[in-house]
């Protein structure tokens, strides 16, 4: 309560100016699920609610400012939580601001680089090449001749964004605390999400080492173009990167009249995306039609790195598995990992089994398009209420997207049969010898370092047994289960004890017994075929 006394005061104007934009769209009914009616004040001006709310939301947002048009772009990508009207309406998202004057702007521009730009620059255009809400670019000549164009943050975004991540952060919580259904979105991981995004962006210099990175590892691959960028002009708020003339892969047939090939130009974009997820395992997030051009000899030109995404090795072999039970049509894979990413969601296993074999049995032969895989694979996990990892969520928007300017290249272009050879030398690559031998010494040293605190994990649990103070936490989901286990435990330990009372009364009479048969003793070897028996039948069942 005094948390929320203290949120709502200390942004009381920017929460009102939130609630008046919501309102004057009409989404009165997203204020009222939000339980935002109490906070944003009763004096503000009601309009007649909205009838196509998606695109009321997507203006609301628009006019909200850069990290409400953030958090729309981030929801865009939620296949897996909201339907299709919803998300599409919302990747029409733009930042929907005017141009900055060059004043504005100048004196920011001649700090970041320590001289005014005609200084700095053989040529410098005043006139703004695009206009965003977080920045604006310029073209521009250095002295050594090569083009470039120039990216320079929008001064004073800073606190009116970190006034609005601390709303949306209050926010997340008091959603999470207050509606078990809206939890189920995961507010406050959003926000963290959001939060990163835009940190990000208000640094350009996370985009300078991205285009770094991609150059480095695109450095053997001529056919794939990354803008070169300019460290010793560059800093936190202003970028200066190569300028990249390409043509825009708006259809198959104008690349074709502007003399490029359509299929070449796909198969080499597609093998681009397949390096940067599954060997790089750092991709382009937003590879639209834009941001991926053909230039030079059937080039591929991929440009504005400020939206990137990680794979972790773990993600990636995932990923190659479901990739692959997609290319067999196996919905027991697809099934398998959909379950592994829904983390503390506990779906109907059959039903979901159900889903996925209807889903591939409707794709016929060559049908099986990925970008439309992987929409049915969100409205699947959207119907059973499994709410999927950001990251993953980001990685599946970003190959719809390159599946769809894929397909705009070259019609005719089956990402999957292209997929497939790929998938199976990563696959045999990750269970290779090599690989294999890398896991095991791995898990061999986690298992050493594990049993070095065994001893006294062990000890210090016993002490606790005999001072009866041990604390026990138990969350029992399925008690039957739990009983079945207590009652194998039991009886192991019984067997051992028995065991162990049997093999300490008769030791003395069968190590003093001289009986043998062709020289071997008959009592001693026995007793040790006996042990060797009863440790891996012991083993055998604490295993169970």
């Amino acid at each position: 309560m005094l948390k929320t006394v203290y949120v709502t005061a200390r942004d009381r104007v920017r929460l009102t100016e939130i609630g008046q934009v919501l309102l004057s769209y009409g989404l009165q009914d997203l204020i009222r699920i939000l339980g935002l009616n109490t906070l944003i004040g009763r004096h503000l001006k009601l309009q007649a609610p909205a009838e196509n709310q998606p695109q009321q939301l997507r203006r609301a947002l628009e006019a909200l400012g850069p990290t409400f048009v953030k958090l729309g772009q981030i929801l865009a990508t939620r296949g897996d939580l909201l339907d299709d009207n919803w998300t599409s309406e919302l990747e029409k998202l733009h930042s929907n601001v005017s141009t900055l004057p060059w004043e504005n702007l100048c004196d920011q521009i001649s700090a970041s680089l320590g001289a005014p730009p005609e200084e700095v620059f053989a040529e410098f255009s005043t006139t703004p090449l695009a206009a965003a809400s977080m920045a604006q670019v310029y073209r521009a000549r250095l002295h050594s001749g090569e083009a470039v164009v120039v990216k320079v943050l929008r001064p004073g975004l800073e606190k009116t964004i970190n006034a609005d991540l601390r709303l949306l952060a209050w926010l997340a919580e008091f959603i999470e605390q207050q509606s078990p259904e809206l939890a189920r979105f995961q507010p406050r991981q959003l926000v963290r999400q959001l939060s990163t995004a835009l940190h990000h962006e208000l640094d350009l210099s996370h985009e300078l080492t991205n285009c770094q990175h991609f150059a480095q590892n695109f450095q053997d691959r001529p056919e794939i173009v990354i803008p070169r960028v300019w460290p010793e002009y560059s800093s936190s708020l202003l970028l200066v990167q190569e300028f990249i003339p390409g043509t825009e892969p708006a259809s198959s047939g104008f690349l074709t009249n502007a003399g490029f090939d359509g299929p070449a130009l796909a198969q080499r974009g597609a093998y681009a995306f397949m390096q940067m997820v599954f060997e790089d395992r750092l991709y382009h997030a937003d590879p639209h039609a834009g941001n991926l051009m053909a230039v030079g000899d059937n080039q591929v030109a991929f440009i504005d790195f400020g939206m990137v995404g990680q794979l972790s090795a773990r993600r990636r072999n995932q990923l190659l598995m479901m990739l692959q039970s997609l290319a067999a049509r196996e919905s027991e894979g697809l099934v398998n990992t959909l379950i592994q990413w829904s983390g503390d969601g506990l779906p109907d296993v059959s039903l979901l089994e159900l889903a996925a074999q209807d889903f591939l049995d409707r794709m016929g032969p060559g049908e099986l398009q990925l970008g439309r895989a992987l929409m049915t694979i969100l409205a699947i996990a959207r119907e059973y209420k499994l709410s999927l990892p950001p990251d993953l969520v980001l990685l599946f928007k970003a190959l719809i997207t390159a599946d769809g300017v894929l397909h705009r290249i070259d019609p005719d272009f089956d990402i999957i049969q292209t997929l497939t050879p790929f998938l199976r030398k990563a696959i045999l690559k990750r269970y290779g010898l090599k690989e294999s031998r890398q896991r095991m010494r791995k898990m061999g040293m986690e298992m050493i370092e594990a049993s070095e605190g065994l001893p006294q994990t062990l000890n210090l649990l016993l002490r606790r047994l005999q001072n009866g103070k041990l604390n026990v936490d138990l969350n029992a989901t399925n008690l039957s289960n739990l009983t079945n286990s207590l009652e194998r435990s039991a009886l192991t330990l019984a067997i051992a004890i028995i065991t162990g009372a049997f093999t300490l009364g008769i030791a003395p009479w069968l190590t003093s017994s001289t009986l043998t048969i062709f020289g071997i003793p008959i009592f001693q070897s026995l007793s040790v075929l006996v042990v060797i028996a009863g440790v891996f039948l012991l083993a055998l069942r604490m295993r169970k």
